[in-house]
């Protein structure tokens, strides 16, 4: 196994993701789910962590699964292999990670590197990104939560047209479809992600995961069904330590400017 199929590092509050397969465009594969698994275990029961970064190394983010795995999997008929593979214990762990990730689209963003940004809470891209949900073109179809997210995203008719089509969308049509949030200049794209990622964990944690998991319920969810739980956190939220710091600090600031 390699063990550096995912880089971890630590930027203060934020801890950075960085898929590392270069040579393979960061295709995915049994080391990468792994690696991303773990990590994401850490990050969630680690406090210190306030938010994610995911990226890519080289000039990829992720090309999307790895083709020899694939072609593997077919000729051998293992069904055992595909059961592995694609099993819903990757998926969940980003559907249910409780912190904000931003997802920092460096460059090749096909497949699953199309798919596993949607579960991520925000997404940057660099200019130099291009997107393709190319499932249909190897004869497989979308996953990772995307038949959920996308259409969600985008409305069903064009969630449609790119899924069925397969074709490749640039960094600014990904834009303008509110498939990103923001395009920066290729050298721009990490720190612009960085510098997000910190200002979110500079707000007070327990309300921002509470407010995560509101807007999560509240896209999943009808608006009776939301109300309930809204207030349910709101007034968890109220019973943190952290909420009476932030009052006090904001009431300090506003006397200090009167």
């Amino acid at each position: 196994m390699d063990h550096n199929a995912v880089l971890v590092e630590e930027r203060g509050a934020v801890r950075l993701l960085t898929l590392n397969r270069p040579a393979q465009l960061n295709a995915l594969n049994e080391d990468i789910k792994a690696g991303m698994m773990s990590a994401l275990e850490d990050a969630r029961l680690d406090d210190s962590v306030a938010a994610l970064v995911i990226t890519g190394a080289g000039r990829a983010f992720s090309a999307g699964g790895d083709l020899k795995r694939f072609a593997a999997m077919a000729q051998s008929g293992d069904w055992q292999a595909r059961e592995r593979f694609a099993d819903l214990d990757f998926p969940r762990a980003l559907a249910n990670f409780p912190k904000p990730m931003i997802a920092a689209i460096n460059g090749v963003a096909v497949g699953w590197g199309f798919t596993m940004p949607l579960l991520c809470d925000v997404r940057l891209a660099s200019s130099q990104a291009v997107f393709s949900c190319g499932f249909v073109r190897i004869g497989v179809t979308p996953e990772f939560g995307s038949a959920f997210m996308l259409p969600r995203m985008l409305g069903l008719g064009r969630a449609m047209e790119l899924v069925l089509t397969a074709r490749q969308v640039d960094a600014a049509e990904a834009l303008s479809l509110g498939l990103v949030n923001r395009v920066t200049a290729p050298e721009d794209l990490l720190p612009a992600a960085l510098e997000l990622a910190n200002t979110i964990a500079q707000h007070p944690q327990p309300a921002v995961r509470m407010a995560k998991a509101i807007l999560r319920h509240g896209a999943e969810s009808t608006l009776e069904q939301t109300l309930g739980y809204e207030i349910d956190l709101f007034k968890q939220a109220m019973a943190t330590p952290e909420h009476l710091q932030a009052v006090l600090a904001m009431m300090a600031q506003i006397k200090a400017r009167s």
